[in-house]
């Protein structure tokens, strides 16, 4: 669907007007500023959006309201009608009746459906590629699908680098170590060894009491004294002889200081099997945590890679319908594998001037309704070559689209260019 004709009356500094436009191609509008030719962008621009296009001033002055009056080469015609609001019919030819009849429902609801809101594609040139991304995201109705999956990605990427961090905190778990067991419990060892120093703190106590004893025998005065001190000793060997034999015979083991040795030997043997058994049993615990977190980090690294392919395939599915060009994972345009690259700070494009008019124009089309209308202002910014590339595309996919351009209305009319001068339509 095309717009076929435009009536135009008290709208800014067009009184009255009418425009006949000859079908798919461009269409050049020529004027210079404030002669009205902004006018008519604004009014192609309030037919097709209504009061989203609406801007303060519109009605000419003098007049009580302005009206546009649009018609379609299918049949249809808008009428759009401007005062202390913008109100708007549409009709459409019925040939069995031979009259016009008003297009039932919503007539809002009708022409966005006949619209895209995207009839200035151009002026896409400028803006970059992150909000056009975001803007083709709304348009196909993956917005939401790709923030549900940024969303989740960013949170398995969180966790896939927290892992990262732990494990490198672990760091190598080492050489591997051959496997110890634990001894049995020292306890058995320990309580025997009290009992030989029990043992021997007694036997040492029974020698020094009869120590104490045969001490204080020990003064003579002749032959006799000293025998009967030997009696003495006798005594006191008889009796801790007795001593040991009847501690013996209840249990009680006779130790020695080689015992005790022993003693010390098996404690210091079962620390140091112990100890490799503690090294073993952190290595095993520290390798099963490596070996965790190396899982962790392998199957976050799956998960990762299957979002960004499933985000990857939604972009993909949003059908762009423009040869070469992709939405990439930065959130930038590719057109053919090369980088547009417009940012917020850098307003050079890598793409050439006649990549950007398939591209912009493309998603123009993409985007477009029924009604196969685009239009570029400031036209005269654009060079020969721009021009061109334009004027083919619009050809090719059948599109009207129209040029705007600041220029002096010539003496010698040209043929197919529209003139506007002081809101008077002027062709030849």
């Amino acid at each position: 669907m095309l717009i076929s004709k435009l009536e135009i009356s008290n709208m800014r500094k067009i009184k009255q007007a009418e425009i006949e436009f000859h079908g798919p191609g461009v269409q050049v509008i020529e004027g210079v500023n404030r002669s009205g030719k902004t006018t008519l962008g604004q009014a192609i621009a309030i037919t097709m959006n209504g009061t989203k296009d609406f801007t303060p001033g519109m009605i000419r002055h003098g007049a009580e309201e302005a009206e546009i009056v649009a018609y379609t080469d299918d049949g249809l015609k808008i009428r759009t009608t401007i005062a202390k609001e913008v109100k708007q019919k549409a009709h459409r030819f019925d040939e069995g009746l031979q009259r016009w009849v008003e297009v039932s429902g919503g007539v809002r609801a009708f022409l966005s459906s006949l619209c895209s809101g995207l009839e200035q594609p151009w002026a896409l040139r400028d803006v970059p590629d992150a909000d056009i991304v975001e803007m083709l995201k709304e348009r196909s109705g993956t917005s939401a699908k790709i923030a549900a999956i940024d969303a989740e990605l960013a949170d398995k990427e969180r966790l896939r680098t927290e892992t990262g961090r732990d494990r490198k905190k672990l760091g190598d778990p080492g050489k591997p170590l051959d496997e110890v067991k634990h001894p049995e419990p020292i306890d058995a060892i320990k309580a025997e060894r009290e009992k030989a120093l029990g043992y021997l703190a007694w036997k040492k106590e029974q020698f020094a009491a009869a120590s104490d004893h045969l001490r204080k025998k020990c003064e003579f005065a002749g032959i006799g004294d000293l025998e009967g001190f030997k009696v003495e000793v006798d005594e006191v060997i008889l009796s801790i002889t007795q001593c040991l034999a009847t501690r013996e015979a209840n249990g009680g083991k006779p130790y020695t200081e080689t015992d005790l040795d022993v003693f010390l030997k098996k404690i210091a043997d079962w620390h140091e099997i112990e100890e490799k058994a503690k090294s073993y049993d952190a290595y095993v615990q520290k390798k099963a945590e490596c070996d965790d977190l190396d899982k962790q980090y392998s199957v976050l690294t799956a998960e990762i890679e299957g979002l960004r392919a499933r985000r990857k395939k939604v972009l993909a599915d949003m059908k762009l319908d423009v040869k070469g060009l992709v939405v990439g994972e930065d959130n930038m345009l590719y057109r053919n594998g090369v980088l547009r690259g417009i940012t917020k700070t850098n307003k050079t494009a890598n793409w050439s001037t006649a990549e950007s008019v398939q591209v912009f124009f493309g998603l123009g089309a993409r985007f477009a309704g029924e009604m196969k209308v685009l239009v570029v202002d400031n036209a005269e910014s654009l060079d020969a070559k721009t021009s061109g590339a334009i004027t083919n595309w619009a050809e090719k996919a059948g599109f009207l689209v129209i040029m705007l351009r600041v220029a002096e209305v010539p003496d010698e009319l040209e043929e197919g260019v529209i003139y506007i001068r002081e809101g008077e339509v002027l062709t030849k």
